[in-house]
């Protein structure tokens, strides 16, 4: 099943990429016939055919960056979003070819045009070939292998944000000789960490042998593999693992960069920062800006900026507390503000003055870095780069994600650092500016068992399995 299901995906996938770039230009052609008539001359139609090859470049580059191809098994409305930004990325950079070069100069008119039209073809692909895709593929069936947190944890994102793509069958939190027969009846492995290695050896080739498709979830020293680099000693096979610091050559590149970034984000923002500061002083007459120190790379504190979100001294009676869902302290122009992420703009003057990144972990406070390092040990190595306005843990994850799980994105940014990883970060924190699940603070969740009873699921427990079916 497995190797099939590969060259499935990949006859999709390069489908996805010819299809999606035809219709931005079909669009762009069908704008152009609006625009003109259909009497158009040669003149009028050659300096979009000269474009086309530029245009086709940046559909690519963008639908990849917003995860447009990858759309299956994601809730039809994120794909539509997801096609609405790169759309908006694709006309700005068209607009911008045209005006650096007055040879390609566009009619004004037709990119508002294409950008309706474009929408509307690729909105009508995308529901189409969504309901063919769920039509040929059937939810993967899942045998879930980690201990009783772990498990349940990875549980619940299956069930509830996997829903399209998964359908759990099995959850073994220990191991006998009976999983192996269960392997047999799933399409799915899905091994968490803590879980013995020579364990995950024998699942994992026990999965290999069936064509089984296998996930793991790495305990945080694996990651340190993920960029090893094949070498020899002798005649011995071996990995290289370099040290999780950036060159001074990458610290050189990202400094540079952070100053080029947080100036223009300074100027472009400052009309909003504005609009916010008054807002604030308006609302309560409190202070606008709120100051907090924070740690960075090499432990160094700092003071960090953001608007303020909550009443005056709102940590007075609770001391230092993560926010929480519905947090009776946040103001109203706090919670938008949060939703938004715009109480995050001061921090461009920290990026400017060297305290911060704009790509990095996010700063916590010596407070909550003491309480993680008790129960995770390597939460220090996030420190070996500076803090970040927005990172992969941000993007990638939400704020009610848990620390060991946010530390292994921030590792995995470190490890594989680079200036257009950076980039795409940047573009991806665009996305999520707008979506609310990633801004919400910390709520009280649900146990499997009630998200089971909730979606009409049978649940049958045995000697170290616990055995679903959907009603």
């Amino acid at each position: 099943m497995g190797k099939n299901y590969k060259k499935d995906s990949k006859l999709f996938y390069g489908i996805q990429i010819i299809v999606d770039i035809l219709l931005v230009n079909l669009g762009f052609y069908t704008a152009y016939l609006y625009r003109f008539g259909g009497q158009m001359t040669s003149e009028n139609i050659d300096p979009y055919l000269n474009l086309i090859p530029y245009i086709s470049l940046a559909a690519f580059i963008f639908f990849h960056t917003y995860g447009v191809f990858r759309w299956a098994y994601k809730p039809l409305i994120d794909t539509i979003y997801s096609v609405f930004l790169s759309l908006v990325f694709i006309e700005i950079t068209t607009m911008a070819m045209t005006f650096f070069n007055r040879g390609f100069s566009f009619p004004r008119s037709i990119f508002f045009i294409s950008f309706v039209i474009q929408l509307i073809y690729l909105s009508i692909w995308k529901f189409i070939i969504h309901k063919v895709y769920y039509m040929i593929y059937k939810k993967k069936r899942v045998l879930i292998l980690a201990d009783e947190s772990d498990s349940s944890e990875i549980a619940k994102k299956i069930i509830l944000e996997g829903k399209y793509q998964f359908e759990i069958k099995y959850i073994c939190e220990t191991v006998n000789d009976n999983i192996y027969k269960l392997i047999e009846d799933i399409d799915v492995v899905i091994i968490g960490p803590k879980i013995d290695s020579k364990i995950k050896e024998k699942i994992i080739s026990k999965c290999i042998g069936l064509n089984k498709i296998i996930y793991i979830v790495p305990e945080l020293f694996e990651i340190t593999l993920s960029n090893a680099k094949l070498t020899q000693i002798d005649d011995i096979p071996a990995f290289y693992i370099e040290n999780i610091y950036l060159s001074q050559e990458q610290r050189i590149l990202k400094r540079t960069f952070d100053i080029i970034v947080s100036l223009i984000g300074i100027v472009i923002s400052s009309p909003i920062m504005l609009a916010c500061y008054i807002l604030i002083r308006i609302y309560d007459h409190g202070p606008a800006i709120y100051s907090q120190e924070r740690v960075t790379r090499n432990n160094k504190k700092f003071k960090l900026y953001k608007f303020r979100t909550m009443v005056v001294n709102a940590e007075r009676l609770t001391g230092p507390v993560l926010a929480s869902d519905k947090d009776d302290r946040i103001t109203p122009i706090g919670a938008v503000l949060r939703s938004t992420r715009l109480d995050e703009l001061p921090q461009l003057f920290n990026v400017l003055k060297g305290d911060m990144s704009i790509v990095g972990p996010r700063p916590e406070r010596q407070f909550f870095i003491d309480q993680f390092k008790q129960y995770i040990p390597d939460f220090e190595y996030r420190l070996t780069v500076k803090a970040g306005i927005t990172g992969l843990a941000q993007v990638l994850g939400k704020y009610s994600t848990t620390p060991e799980d946010k530390l292994r994105y921030d590792l995995l940014y470190i490890r594989n650092y680079s200036f257009i990883l950076d980039l795409r970060i940047i573009l991806q924190t665009i996305k999520i500016m707008f979506m609310k699940s990633s801004s919400q603070g910390l709520k009280k969740e649900k146990s499997v068992e009630e998200i089971l009873k909730s979606m009409d699921y049978n649940v049958y427990k045995e000697v170290g399995v616990t055995r679903l079916e959907k009603v």
